[in-house]
């Protein structure tokens, strides 16, 4: 039995662990009625555009099927320092601080899961897993 702990041990010794948290987010019972739905949508995601951008977000998106229309459930999934910042990152998020989700924060690690990440410089290209992507050169 010790020959197979060991071999649990190094197997998930191994593992790069990430700490995350995964802002499960359900639509409000009983919301109140928006201002401006496009705005609070466009809030929404330029808010995300943030947490991308300063490396807070690891993913993000509703629960639904490509085509179909999202039901105002998703999740997001935060990088943060602890539960109370993930709860703090989530609370700002439009739509939840307009009252129309409701979040509930759960701890995640990443632990197993493979990105692709290719550039090719000569062809100003960029493909992350199956998405490509044109690369523009700026000026200085």
């Amino acid at each position: 039995m010790a020959g197979l702990e060991e071999e649990v041990a190094a197997v998930t010794g191994a593992l790069a662990r990430e700490q995350a948290y995964v802002l499960m987010m359900r639509p409000a019972e009983n919301a109140p009625p928006l201002e401006s739905r496009e705005r609070t949508r466009l809030d929404h995601h330029r808010y995300l555009l943030d947490l991308e951008r300063t490396g807070a977000l690891f993913a993000a998106g509703p629960f639904a099927d490509l085509g179909e229309k999202p039901s105002g459930a998703g999740m997001i999934i935060i990088r943060a320092a602890n539960r109370e910042e993930a709860a703090r990152i989530g609370a700002q998020e439009p739509y939840t601080k307009a009252g129309q989700r409701v979040m509930e924060v759960i701890p995640w690690q990443r632990n197993e899961g493979t990105v692709r990440l290719e550039i090719r410089l000569a062809d100003g290209v960029l493909k992350i897993d199956e998405r490509t992507y044109r690369l523009q050169k700026q000026d200085p």
